[in-house]
């Protein structure tokens, strides 16, 4: 079976899994019914970008397909940007300001108007059929690439500062979140790669590797699809995103006056007598919302206080506490029935690979030989 054919068939399956999959996006109840819609507008738009040239019996005008190339090209990574932006923030809603997310497509068109939207139909066909070698066509293209590497590094930033908020403000590691998120980001970067080497040899009218480029693309497009929708059906808990208000540490540092640093230094002392007699931190869902409450503290000052004071984010701050407890039981020689996995559950952790990393880099050793040696 040659290329072609592959090619063929990879991009039917594609185009179905598309359309099904966002049929069921889109009517499926789902607390994040925004990122469902994102997702099903992207999967919408891929799969008309590639049906003409899966089906040749399909003709379309210049003007209508010219169109949906520029559509294919402009709105599928500033769809996926806001998707990651209403799984990261739970509060996203979509307002006029993003529509500036899909300007380059306006460029774009404002730039084709002289020589091909508002030429004649001769015109328009002229222009079509050497779109490629055309400097509006070239200026497409680059503006597409240009876009695409843009969401790429500012998803990779924001996921940056998400994972930094998260250590700063939760005692539960939210680590699934940020790795399928940066794992999507890959997968969009090895798309773009895919596309700018496809689109160098078509400029280099190089055709005799365009087929196989085509097939790589529909085949991680495809797998990239399945896995996207199949993370929304398996782990539902990935979608549950956190305040868009939440701040780093650091800026809220600078928001405030040297003064109210020192008075908050104060609050040392009682934080940590609090941490040790009440033990709140065993609670595995434990955050700083629920400490500034215990303790009668806003919760921007105490996240002032735990990263200057304590010198640590509030997840390692708070996993100190739940490894110097698991320290206390595995000495205790009336806890010695308990097991390793019993014990990590009982101190607030709940992964085993989180725990044992953690106690050996408190620690210098394992759990279990740190229990040998003191029993």
């Amino acid at each position: 079976m040659n290329s072609d054919v592959l090619l063929h068939y990879s991009n039917i399956l594609l185009i179905f899994t598309s359309l099904f999959f966002a049929f069921f996006l889109i009517t499926v109840k789902s607390e994040n019914k925004i990122g469902n819609i994102l997702v099903s507008l992207f999967l919408i738009v891929r799969a008309i970008d590639i049906i003409p040239s899966t089906f040749s019996s399909i003709s379309l005008s210049p003007l209508v397909d010219i169109l949906r190339m520029d559509i294919g090209s402009f709105f599928q990574s500033p769809l996926l940007f806001l998707f990651t932006l209403s799984i990261v923030y739970s509060d996203f809603k979509l307002t006029s300001n993003h529509l500036i997310c899909f300007s380059p497509f306006i460029v774009s068109t404002l730039a084709l108007l002289p020589d091909f939207y508002l030429a004649n139909t001769s015109e328009q066909l002229s222009f079509y059929n050497n779109y490629t070698h055309t400097f509006q066509g070239k200026f497409s293209y680059t503006l597409a690439h240009l876009q695409s590497i843009f969401y790429i590094i500012i998803t990779f930033i924001l996921l940056v500062k998400y994972k930094k908020i998260v250590l700063e403000n939760f005692s539960k590691k939210h680590s699934k979140n940020y790795k399928w998120l940066f794992q999507m980001n890959i997968i969009c970067l090895v798309l773009f790669i895919s596309a700018l080497v496809k689109n160098i040899y078509r400029f280099g009218n190089h055709f005799g590797y365009i087929t196989s480029l085509r097939l790589i693309s529909s085949l991680i497009m495809l797998g990239f699809s399945c896995w996207l929708v199949l993370k929304a059906l398996y782990a539902p808990e990935l979608f549950k995103g956190i305040s868009s208000k939440l701040k780093l540490a650091s800026v809220l540092i600078n928001e405030k006056s040297i003064k109210e640093i020192e008075l908050l230094n104060t609050q040392k002392v009682k934080i940590e007598e609090f941490m040790i007699q009440k033990e709140p931190f065993l609670n595995p869902e434990f955050t700083i919302k629920d400490l500034a409450s215990q303790l009668g503290m806003n919760e921007r000052e105490l996240s002032i206080l735990i990263n200057t004071q304590f010198g640590k984010n509030f997840y390692e701050f708070t996993s100190d506490h739940r490894i110097s407890k698991a320290k206390e039981i595995l000495k205790d020689k009336g806890s010695s029935n308990l097991t390793i996995l019993e014990i990590l559950y009982k101190v607030g952790f709940n992964s085993k690979s989180s725990f044992n990393t953690i106690f050996k880099k408190n620690t210098g050793v394992t759990p279990t030989i740190f229990r040998k040696k003191n029993s």
